[in-house]
């Protein structure tokens, strides 16, 4: 007898629904129990004993008033849905204890030689039969505990007599037993149906109340059903378009998304909050007079967002001074009348609270439909929220792994820089020496030592200059996105790439269009997309007898500045271009492919595309875009921290 729903949370829900329903008709049931049962005794009063009446009416009158007991606790009970298996099956016992006197009858048909009286108590017994089918059908195992011991004693003596009406009445009633089991079968599997599509359209929850007191729905309750569809669709596609819209950024889309609340709800104000601790801050939020600002910081305690985190369903209701938010803190401070939130969870942590409010009562109810969309706004909102955080996770160490990428590849130029540093270095100490030679053998022109000052003071800057520039690629910084031209991206770095063309015999060509529009770029950034790009090249062409070369060029495209590497070398499979950029694929043997996949990422943040193309002789070109200052204000993308 154990009918209570193990298998899903719908299910559990389902049937707690089923309960309340069978509570809910159960009334009509007893109160029909308790007027019939006395006329019946009354009819075989000078008939049958009236020992065997009166005990027999007292048995069933307090089954009867059990089952009335019951209704009355379970109305009483503090949470609705709460043990909703134990209620169910003690209203399972009383029916069938009601059900077994009512079978007790076999005694009244045995004790009385008229066919008139014992067809009299037939009906009776009949109509008690019928009317459980309309009262305990929401939940079938207790209709089934009451018709089975009602039903079965009477109709098996009837069928045990020799008398064929007696016998006729018997087949009847086996029928009618059959009939009821079916009909209340029927009408409890349309119940489960109708619950079950009320729960999962959100829409149809609140027309569905009126159909929970009578298992046929009605032409009028129908359309009640279908009107509260069509504002669940309605809703789901506000929802849709909000969310669906390209923007540039979450934030226009959150702010959508309070306006949206706002006018589904007829609410004024739509808060997103964040809370720690006791501390609840405004994130973003919609007021009609400024009255709340973002970033705004209450105490948790003066608003309702304390109550609604607590609360497992969105906390909603519509006139506080008539009900007893009144004396809710929120209330005394700032008289928000109606109030709709629900808590925002960010993975398995609580973020804080989506709420709408507003300084006016609202005129009519929360709907089903309202608790449902603010559950959706909410989810999308966590869910976006973790997008976020995810990506700031990714962008941290995609930063980490681009500071490392530059480190390594100072670290491979080491000897050259070694080299350049040397150089100026051994001039200095040659004019130094020439010049302290100059004044031991004896006078010295003024003229003459400044000219030698000079050229030491040149290396001195030169030297400089070199320590400065590797001090600058090697820092880790926060990209600052700056209006730039490319000729000064290129000569800030021109020492780097003469150094390195020059100590692997490689002669770089540059050819830079004249008048070209500045880019909107972070220069480190882009500087090292040139470095790694030109690295590879001079790596390609390693293998080259001919005159090896390196082609650095720039002009305006239809989507910006393109710049191009273009080298003579061995050229690239064209089946590898598409894998090229992946993270940790390589050609080379001692390469950790991470070059390229780092230059992407770091040109699709300032809304740009790299790739790769064979020439047509030797070699291979990588070109890379930039957008110039003036179609783009600022990345689309997230911006790489480097």
């Amino acid at each position: 007898m154990n009918a209570a729903p193990t298998a899903e949370p719908l299910a559990r829900r389902i049937f707690a629904e089923q309960v309340r329903l069978l509570y809910v008709q159960a009334p009509l049931g007893t109160i029909a129990s308790l007027l019939i049962a006395p006329l019946l005794a009354l009819v075989h009063w000078d008939i049958v004993p009236h020992a065997i009446l009166l005990c027999w009416l007292t048995l069933l009158e307090a089954t009867v008033l059990i089952r009335l007991a019951l209704i009355a606790a379970f109305q009483r009970r503090r949470e609705p849905n709460a043990d909703a298996d134990h209620w169910a099956k003690r209203y399972t016992w009383a029916c069938a204890a009601s059900g077994a006197c009512w079978g007790g009858c076999v005694v009244l048909l045995i004790l009385t030689p008229s066919l008139v009286y014992q067809s009299f108590t037939a009906l009776v017994l009949s109509g008690m039969l019928m009317g459980g089918v309309l009262t305990m059908m929401p939940v079938l195992v207790t209709y089934v505990a009451y018709a089975l011991p009602l039903s079965l004693p009477p109709v098996l003596w009837l069928l045990l007599q020799d008398d064929p009406p007696r016998a006729t009445m018997g087949a009847a009633g086996i029928l009618y037993l059959l009939l009821a089991l079916g009909t209340a079968q029927h009408y409890h599997q349309t119940l489960a149906r109708s619950l079950r599509l009320a729960l999962e359209n959100a829409g149809l929850a609140q027309s569905f109340a009126a159909a929970k007191e009578q298992a046929e729905a009605s032409n009028q309750q129908l359309a009640e059903q279908q009107a509260a569809l069509r504002g669940s669709v309605e809703a789901m596609r506000e929802l849709y378009e909000v969310i669906s819209t390209p923007r540039r950024h979450p934030i226009d889309q959150v702010q959508a998304m309070l306006a949206m609340g706002c006018q589904r709800f007829g609410l004024a104000i739509g808060i997103l909050s964040h809370v720690e601790a006791e501390r609840y801050e405004i994130v973003q939020t919609i007021t009609p007079g400024g009255e709340i600002s973002q970033g705004d910081v209450f105490a948790l305690d003066d608003t309702y967002c304390r109550d609604t985190l607590r609360a497992r369903e969105p906390l909603g209701f519509e006139h506080a001074s008539a009900s007893d938010w009144r004396r809710h803190p929120c209330y005394l401070k700032l008289k928000l009348e109606a109030y709709l939130g629900v808590s925002v969870r960010v993975g398995k942590h609580v973020y804080g609270t989506l709420n709408f409010s507003s300084f006016r009562p609202r005129p009519a109810p929360f709907t089903t439909v309202d608790r449902e969309l603010i559950q959706l706004m909410a989810r999308w909102v966590g869910s976006a929220l973790e997008q976020e955080q995810m990506a700031a996770t990714a962008q941290r160490q995609q930063t980490l792994l681009a500071h490392a990428s530059r480190l390594n590849t100072l670290g491979e130029m080491a000897s050259g820089l070694a080299h350049e540093i040397n150089q100026p270095i051994t001039a200095i100490s040659l004019y130094a020496e020439t010049g302290l030679t100059r004044l031991r053998n004896g006078p010295v022109e003024p003229a003459e030592l400044r000219e030698t000052l000079e050229k030491i003071a040149a290396q001195s800057t030169r030297t400089h200059a070199i320590i400065q520039q590797v001090r600058h690629f090697a820092r880790q910084s926060k990209p600052q996105y700056l209006t730039v031209r490319v000729s000064a991206l290129l000569d800030d770095i021109a020492d780097f790439l003469d150094m390195e063309t020059r100590r692997h015999h490689v002669h770089l060509r540059q050819d830079i269009g004249p008048d070209l529009p500045p880019v909107l770029a972070d220069p480190l950034q882009v500087q090292q997309v040139i470095l790694n790009l030109v690295r590879n090249a001079v790596d390609a062409t390693g293998s080259v007898d001919d005159p090896r070369t390196i082609r650095l060029s720039a002009h305006l495209g239809p989507d910006g500045v393109e710049l191009a590497v273009q080298d003579n070398g061995s050229g690239l499979d064209p089946s590898l271009l598409r894998q090229l950029p992946h993270p940790f694929f390589t050609t080379k043997p001692d390469g950790l492919g991470l070059g390229l996949s780092i230059s992407q990422s770091i040109v699709e943040a300032h809304g740009g595309r790299l790739w790769a193309t064979p020439n047509r002789g030797a070699g291979a070109t990588f070109h890379f875009t930039l957008p110039t200052a003036t179609r783009l204000h600022r990345p689309e993308r997230v911006e790489l921290t480097l």
